[in-house]
């Protein structure tokens, strides 16, 4: 089955939000057709509480009442401010927070295909195993989500296009926080007020300074609540289309495989709030999936638009991913090549950012337009029949050649690492 046909099959899974019984059927037909192609493949639940729109709605909703008391009560409205603030930041680290727990729970799915057959030893390879003997193979998780995002009006084109705008403005972003980090810049602006409002400080000035984030809380509540009911979306291109293009990846891998890279399939559920499913995977792995063992893949939106992989991402704090794996996809597909790939800065959160706060080397890859964004990504147009095939296999074309880069550079490292031995004996 070629990527298109597999996004264009996930879609017909309509509604697959994180934590929906679409979404758990997805997962049910993605093990069986990962299995008709020879490969393993099981699932794996966690419970969670997918809605992060509405939960971060309770976040604004309780520093708004933060700066409505603190015109009265300084000391009080402060605290309530605060409290919103650690919450914020509770949620972007660990994903449990004040605004999570007044959410419903719902059960989701990875899809886990691990590296078939025993991985063959890799002379002087310089990782070791919890046992104290050597790891055999560098384990490769190629990861993307299969779910659908809600639609809604953040996502709308005119919104879309003004923030596309002001990245532009600012290096293509690589000068600005994420959404979640304008909202804790307001709360901290906020409790800056709420401390001299308690020093006494009173008159026009203060209540201007007041009113600037207070109206932005407003602003972002009304678009938060609007889009924690909205519909989802048909997601072809973000991520259908990823999950198709990491599932033919990873076959193309089978037919041809590295020689120290044991590739393992992950595709992920509830990628929409902040990627759980990768983070739930990799936190129950933790003492097994090590920097020195692990690299991590992430297939993000590609449904069309020009290949390009991600320098930094996140909504809160942006984190660069590794430099060498970066390097290694600007020579291989970078500009000047035939693919003419672009370096790209997130500010949200792509298939393979868990992985990079756990401290593991990892890399997303994806397609954008020239303005930065993925094409139709969020709306009701991202249907089968909009997808660019070319992209996909661009994108296809692009994870073989930096998969094969990463291989020949674990060849330097083994070969580099025996040379060094030598010397020293």
């Amino acid at each position: 089955m070629q990527a298109t046909e597999t996004a264009a099959r996930l879609t017909e899974f309509d509604h697959r939000g994180a934590g929906t019984d679409a979404e758990r059927r997805a997962a049910v037909w993605l093990a069986a057709e990962l299995r008709s192609a020879r490969r393993q493949a099981y699932l794996e639940t966690f419970w969670h509480r997918p809605n992060w729109a509405l939960a971060h709605a309770w976040h604004c909703l309780i520093a708004l009442a933060g700066s409505l008391v603190m015109v009265s009560h300084a000391e009080l409205g402060g605290i309530l401010v605060l409290v919103a603030l650690v919450s914020t930041i509770s949620d972007w680290l660990t994903g449990h927070s004040i605004g999570r727990r007044l959410t419903r729970e719902h059960a989701s799915q990875n899809v886990i295909s691990p590296a078939p057959g025993p991985a063959p030893p890799r002379p002087g390879a310089p990782t070791h195993g919890d046992d104290g003997h050597a790891d055999p193979q560098t384990r490769l998780i190629v990861t993307a989500n299969y779910d659908a995002g809600r639609t809604g009006l953040a996502y709308r084109r005119p919104l879309r296009m003004t923030g596309a705008r002001f990245r532009q403005i600012f290096g293509r972003g690589r000068f600005t926080p994420g959404w979640m980090g304008w909202l804790t810049i307001e709360l901290l602006w906020l409790l800056a007020v709420a401390a001299l409002r308690n020093g006494g400080a009173t008159g026009t000035p203060v209540g201007i300074a007041q009113l600037l984030p207070t109206a932005a809380l407003v602003l972002e509540l009304a678009l938060l609540v609007d889009l924690s009911g909205a519909p989802f979306g048909p997601a072809a291109g973000d991520n259908a289309a990823g999950a198709a293009v990491a599932v033919s990846l990873v076959r193309a891998l089978d037919a041809a495989p590295p020689r120290r890279l044991g590739v393992e399939l992950m595709l992920q559920g509830s990628g929409e709030s902040a990627m759980t499913g990768l983070r739930r995977h990799l936190r129950a792995r933790r003492r097994e999936r090590r920097p020195a063992n692990t690299v991590v893949l992430g297939i993000g939106p590609c449904g069309a638009g020009r290949p390009c992989w991600w320098v930094s991402d996140g909504s809160l704090v942006p984190l660069r991913y590794l430099a060498r794996l970066r390097d290694l996809a600007a020579r291989t597909g970078g500009p000047g090549t035939a693919l003419d790939a672009t370096a790209h800065f997130g500010r949200g959160i792509s298939p393979a950012f868990p992985a990079r706060v756990a401290g593991l080397p990892a890399l997303t890859i994806g397609c954008v337009d020239d303005r930065g964004l993925a094409p139709r990504s969020h709306q009701a147009g991202d249907r089968p029949e909009a997808l660019d095939p070319a992209a996909l296999d661009r994108l296809l074309e692009f994870a073989l050649m930096l998969v094969d880069a990463i291989d020949a550079d674990l060849a330097r490292t083994a070969t580099d690492t025996q040379g060094a031995a030598r010397a020293a004996a």
